[in-house]
This record gives structure tokens, C-alpha cells and sequence, in this order.
């Protein structure tokens, strides 16, 4: 993806150029070529409150009274410049979403609610109770209530008692069972009229007894009780009117509430990702913002660390032997893998590291840190303690005396051998000092700095 900002001139989405450069288009915030708003050194533009119009501040932040802006912008209804949408002479005045009827607002909405059935298809009343009736012969459950909602369309002025009646008069095996639940606040149940704020939720079922034990203390205790709560029964419905996160309550929002302001911890935080602190967004950050290309070593734009003409900065590199930053590996206090102090990997003495190394070549014995022979030529007994299982991982024995599960492993065969090896199945190598049975090898393989 790329933008074309300046003549044709395609610049790089993530900030750079095909040859490597920097983004060469106009930074929005500061108006200066070279770079990005997202990589701007430069502090955030001060930018007015959308609410009040002050600076200082934002949006969601603002406790002023709304300051009606100016509209220079065109009405989407009429096309005309210089009103809203919403302010439009043009527009059709604007309806309750309850019942659909004009000079009010659905939070003051008293009359029943205008069901749309638009997605249901117009059948007669006989057929839709044919529809009723076959699906309960097959126990499917989906079908009654979808035939049920055609009946419902042909019959407007029917009632869940009307429905109930006609199941036992026909004796029909489906039941509506009226029980009381709990709802969330933002829904009510509502009549096959419309009317909102039933007490009782209708549930269809194929039989008159609960399935449940925790549906008992909700089941009517007789046929009679049922018919009673159906005439102030209902379904689910959102009731239309938002709720408060602040007091919730319904009828206004959190920016609308008139009581104090509340901390809520499920409250998503809001929290800079160029400085790390909260309450303010990178855009708003007043900390210049460091370049992520810049170089590793000397820190300046324009180039990486490995094309750096600087020395070699230690202060941000990690030490591969104790992983702190401020040092090589090779100038550790701990101690380099292999040589130790860092010293020398090729002949042992220190202040300089084996690539640098211009001396012949020492052989040190890994077995028993003797000079002039290797592990496999020591003249002394075995030590075990160096020995590490190429099995088990673990120190003091071979993988042909350990006691652990063998581990499959595809590329175990080529492994022994390394450096002039075999024997025993211990990993094998003598990665600094040549040549040799199984001991722990290098751990930094002769460099111990971390990759830049």
C-alpha cells in the first residue's frame, strides 16, 4: 500500500521508500517533509475540544456546556450548505421508534408497540393453524413457532390465552407456559399487541411438566395459574431506550448523566504507547516521539547499527553470559562460556577474543584442563562431572547410562563426531579447543556479544 502525496511520488505506508529512505510525504502534524505524524518528533498540535471548542482538553474529557459549532458542510437530505441532516426544513419529521407515530420521543412513548411481521408470509388463519398443528405431530418445535408467527399476522387481535385455549379445546400438544424470570434491564416482555412491561415470559413447550428441577419454583402449580399469567405474559424484547453506564439507569447516557461521575474498573484504560502512561492517547502524547529506525548503536536516523561509524556503544547491548545490558559478553564479571574471564577460545589467555586471536593454537584438554593434548588423548581417568547426556540434558553420565526414556531424534546419528569425536552417545565436541569426547561446549560459540 502506498500514498501518493507529492506529484506521483509513492511513499512506503509503514515510513520508508523503495531504497530504503525515510517517508517523504508531509507529516500532518507538523507539516515538514521527511517523515510521518505517527513518527513525529515534534509535540501534538494543540487541537480544540469537539464539545466546547477549548483546548486543553478532549471530548470524552469535557465537563462544559455543548458550544454549537458552525456547519459549513452540505445536508445530506436537501444538499444544501449550511445545516445539518437533523436540522434539515426539508427532512420528514422524525418518529418514535415504539409506535412508529410523529411529536414524541420513545422514551415518552406510552402506546403499545408496532410489531413489524414484514419477514413473515401472509397465509389465511386456517392454514397457519394446519402449519401449527403438522409440526407438532413431528416435535419440532422451530416450526411451531415460526407457523405460530403467521398465525399471529392474520390474527392481530389474538392473545396467548386465545392460543392456550385453542391448544387443550384441540387438544394440540403444545403448551404455553407462562413463568416469571429475571431480565436484564434494557429488555420487557410484550404481547402479541404490543403492549410492553408483562410480568410473565410465555415459553412454548411440548409438555405441562417442568424438565428441570430449578423450574419448578417458576412453573404454574395448575392449568388455571397458567391462564392467569398469560394474560400478563409476553416475549423478550429490547425495550428501545439506552441505559446509563454511569447510574444505570434508562433514558440517557454516560455524557448526559446528571449524578457524579463513577470510576468503572471494567473501563477499558486509556494509555499512551509512546510513553507508557495513562490518560492520554499517542496523538495527544506531549513527549517527543523516538524514531524506531533509528540506529541501534549511536541512536540517529539515517542509517542501521551495522553500517554504523561509530564505536560500538555498549550501553544497549545485552550480555549473552548474565543478559544485562552495559557490556560484551566478553568483558562479563561473570565470566565468558568456554574460556572463562573472557579469554581467549584458541589460546586461553585474555583481553582479546578467538577471531582476533593471532597464536597458535593451544590444545587444552576438556577432561582434565591440561595442556598439550585433547580429551580423547587424557591420560587420566574420565571425568564424569563434565559430561553432559545428550539424552537427558542432565551432567554426569552418557546417554548409554541414562536412565531416561530415549528421546527419538532424526539428526542424533550425524550429531556425534563433531569436531573429531564418537564414543558414548554424550554430545560430542571440542567446539573451542578442537577434537574430543562429549563436555559442555561454548556457550557464546566463540563471539558471546548479541547480534546487532
Amino acid at each position: 500500500m502506498s500514498w501518493n502525496n507529492d506529484g506521483g511520488a509513492a511513499e512506503n505506508y509503514n515510513g520508508g521508500d523503495a531504497e530504503g529512505g525515510g517517508f517523504s510525504g508531509e507529516c500532518f502534524n507538523c507539516g515538514q517533509t521527511g517523515h510521518s505524524k505517527q513518527s513525529c518528533p515534534e509535540p501534538p498540535k494543540p487541537r480544540p475540544c469537539f464539545n466546547c471548542g477549548e483546548e486543553g482538553h478532549s471530548k470524552a474529557e469535557c465537563t462544559n456546556e455543548r458550544v454549537q459549532r458552525e456547519f459549513t458542510g452540505t445536508c445530506r437530505i436537501c444538499e444544501e450548505v449550511g445545516h445539518r441532516a437533523v436540522d434539515c426544513p426539508s427532512g420528514e419529521p422524525r418518529t418514535c421508534n415504539n409506535c412508529k407515530e410523529e411529536g414524541h420521543t420513545t422514551m415518552e412513548c406510552k402506546n403499545p408497540r408496532k410489531i413489524d411481521y414484514s419477514g413473515v408470509d401472509d397465509v389465511a388463519a386456517e392454514e397457519a393453524w394446519a402449519q401449527i398443528t403438522a409440526a407438532a405431530e413431528d416435535n419440532d418445535l422451530d416450526d411451531v413457532k415460526a407457523a405460530a408467527l403467521r398465525y399471529f399476522k392474520a390474527c392481530p387481535e389474538t392473545t396467548y390465552v386465545d392460543m392456550e385455549k385453542g391448544f387443550r379445546s384441540q387438544d394440540i400438544k403444545v403448551y404455553l407456559i407462562a413463568i416469571e424470570k429475571e431480565l436484564l434491564v434494557t429488555y420487557t416482555n410484550m404481547d402479541l399487541q404490543g403492549n410492553l412491561g408483562k410480568k410473565y415470559t410465555v415459553n412454548f413447550r411440548f409438555s405441562d411438566v417442568p424438565h428441570r428441577p430449578r423450574e419448578k419454583e417458576l412453573w404454574p402449580s395448575t392449568p388455571e395459574e397458567n391462564l392467569e399469567r398469560l394474560a400478563d405474559a409476553g416475549v423478550p424484547v429490547d425495550v428501545g431506550v439506552p441505559k446509563c453506564s454511569n447510574c444505570n439507569e434508562l433514558g440517557h447516557t454516560w455524557k448526559n448523566c446528571d449524578q457524579d461521575k463513577t470510576d468503572n474498573a471494567d473501563r477499558a484504560v486509556l494509555r499512551c504507547y509512546n510513553c507508557e502512561e495513562e490518560g492520554h492517547r499517542v496523538r495527544d502524547c506531549p513527549k517527543p516521539r523516538p524514531d524506531k529506525w533509528a540506529c541501534r548503536n549511536c541512536g540517529k536516523s539515517g542509517h542501521g547499527s551495522k553500517e554504523c561509524p561509530e564505536p560500538r556503544n555498549p550501553a544497549n547491548v545485552t550480555c549473552k553470559v548474565c543478559n544485562e545490558k552495559g557490556h560484551f559478553a566478553k568483558d562479563c564479571p561473570q565470566g565468558g562460556g568456554g574460556g572463562g574471564g573472557g579469554a581467549c577460545h584458541n589460546c586461553g589467555e585474555e583481553g582479546h577474543r578467538k577471531q582476533d586471536c593471532t597464536n597458535e593454537r593451544v590444545l587444552i584438554c576438556r577432561n582434565c584442563d591440561g595442556v598439550g593434548h585433547v580429551s580423547r588423548e587424557c591420560p587420566k581417568p574420565r571425568d564424569y562431572s563434565r559430561v553432559k547426556c545428550s539424552n537427558c540434558s542432565q551432567m554426569g553420565h552418557t546417554k548409554v547410562r541414562c536412565k531416561e526414556p530415549i528421546i527419538e531424534d532424526a539428526d542424533a546419528g550425524q550429531a556425534n563426531g563433531y569436531g573429531g569425536g564418537g564414543g558414548g552417545g554424550e554430545t560430542s565436541g571440542e567446539a573451542a579447543y578442537g577434537g574430543g569426547e562429549s563436555f559442555e561446549p561454548a556457550q557464546d560459540g566463540g563471539n558471546g556479544e548479541s547480534a546487532w
